[in-house]
């Protein structure tokens, strides 16, 4: 089954395209299909496994923030105002609109390296926010990266075996999350000093 798979990497149909068109189409297919609710790891290793390891990243990225900020457009677009009333009747959830309105970018980067959080749980719910486009494009492309690289790699090694580029991707990936949660971390610890410094403040 596997050589069946690489020989129609190697040589199936989809060879004969060039390749920007092959491009084009995977990206568009990725962010239409990110925006629908399909999960970005579905992407990311066929993505590896058609254009390799670096390639598919870039490719991958591209398709799935294209997709990120369609579904943030449909978001507002469909039922920004409802979600938002419904946010502020509550006020840890306003403070946390208030705080991605002020600087959305680092909690949106983290929010996309959880795995366990669904992308589009991500962009609908920022949507009911007043995010910044802009920081919402960036936090998603780099919070997206760690895993997309170590998932075209994945795919990539189906067909180029443990080359240097799907090491260095799983590598680059791994390092990047993990040092990304150590960052986490370091910083939750310190807000949980501050806040009983504030307490003993206001008294």
């Amino acid at each position: 089954m596997l050589d069946s798979l690489r020989d129609f990497l190697d040589h199936g149909a989809w060879t004969n395209w060039p390749l920007p068109v092959s491009v084009a189409i995977f990206t568009v297919v990725c962010a239409l299909g990110v925006a629908a609710l399909v999960p970005k790891s579905l992407f990311a290793p066929v993505a590896g496994a058609l254009f390799g390891a670096i390639g598919g990243t870039v490719v991958t990225l591209v398709g799935a923030t294209l997709g990120a900020v369609i579904s943030l457009y449909l978001g507002r677009r469909l039922g920004r105002e409802r979600i938002s009333g419904w946010l502020h009747k509550r006020e840890a959830l306003a403070e946390l609109d208030r705080r991605l309105s002020r600087n959305g970018l680092v909690p949106i980067t983290i929010l996309r390296m959880i795995p366990v959080i669904p992308s589009s749980v991500v962009s609908y719910g920022a949507a009911a926010t007043a995010i910044r486009t802009g920081h919402f494009v960036i936090g998603t492309a780099l919070g997206m990266l760690p895993m997309t690289l170590v998932q075209c790699a994945a795919g990539a090694s189906v067909r180029h075996g443990l080359s240097t580029p799907v090491v260095v991707s799983v590598f680059v990936g791994c390092v990047s999350l993990a040092l990304a949660m150590m960052a986490v971390r370091r910083r939750g610890g310190e807000s949980a000093r501050m806040a009983p410094q504030a307490s003993d403040g206001a008294e």
